[in-house]
C-alpha cells in the first residue's frame, strides 16, 4: 500500500513541476512577445494567456503548499520551491 501511495504522489510530483516548467517558458515567451509586439489584438490575448498561466500558476502553489504542509517529503519541497521561482516570469 505505502508503495503504490509514493508512485502516485511522485507522478502527481512530477506532473506538477512539467506544467511549472511549462508556465514558466510560456510566460517568458510571452513577455519576449509583449516587448516586440505593435498589435494590439494580439496583446490583449498574450496579456490574457499570461493572466490565465500565472492563475494556474497560483493553483500549484496552493496544491504543493497543502501536500508540503501534510509530508516533509522532499519531492513536494523541490515542487513547492519550483513553483515559488517561477513567479519571477510573470509580469501582471
Amino acid at each position: 500500500m505505502n508503495k503504490n501511495l509514493f508512485t502516485c504522489s511522485e507522478s502527481i510530483v512530477l506532473s506538477l513541476c512539467k506544467e511549472i516548467e511549462y508556465i514558466k517558458n510560456r510566460s517568458k515567451n510571452i513577455n519576449i512577445s509583449l516587448k516586440t509586439s505593435h498589435n494590439k489584438n494580439l496583446s490583449k490575448r498574450l496579456y490574457l494567456e499570461l493572466d490565465r498561466l500565472n492563475k494556474n500558476r497560483l493553483k500549484i502553489l496552493n496544491i504543493s503548499e497543502n501536500m508540503f504542509k501534510y509530508s516533509q517529503d522532499l519531492s513536494f519541497e523541490f515542487l513547492l520551491e519550483i513553483t515559488r521561482r517561477s513567479s519571477t516570469y510573470q509580469q501582471l
